[in-house]
């Protein structure tokens, strides 16, 4: 297994955090000294617990996103198994298109058009 050396790159200099560090490495020391205060931590907890029953996003969310630029949700990417931070959130379902034909009961939908060569004209 190689060691990771912070002065392995080309110039020998120290490699600074990225953004994504410094963010998350902000919001650790502030959660840690969150929990060692009085009541005001109890209502920054319900105010967490309030922001996420309202919008299903943890603070977390909101961090990576500041940090990354793009959207975040932990528990879609829970869900499907997907990264944390993407460009959209939105899924798209692309459905094939139905061809319809007029018959004695009711039409008669085909995912490709005349399937048995009739002649049909659609009705859809």
């Amino acid at each position: 297994m190689q060691k990771l050396n912070p002065m392995n790159n080309k110039g020998g200099k120290r490699r600074r955090p990225t953004r994504v560090v410094t963010v998350l490495a902000f919001a650790a020391l502030a959660f840690n000294l969150s929990a060692c205060g009085g009541p005001e931590s109890a209502y920054v907890i319900g105010a967490s617990l309030a922001n996420f029953i309202h919008t299903d996003r943890v603070p977390i969310d909101y961090i990576a996103e500041y940090a990354s630029g793009q959207e975040c949700n932990l528990l879609k990417s829970i869900e499907d198994g997907g990264p944390l931070c993407r460009k959209s959130f939105t899924r798209t379902v692309i459905e094939p298109p139905l061809y319809c034909y007029r018959t004695i009961g009711e039409p008669s939908c085909y995912v490709s058009p005349d399937p048995y060569k009739t002649g049909a004209q659609t009705i859809r």
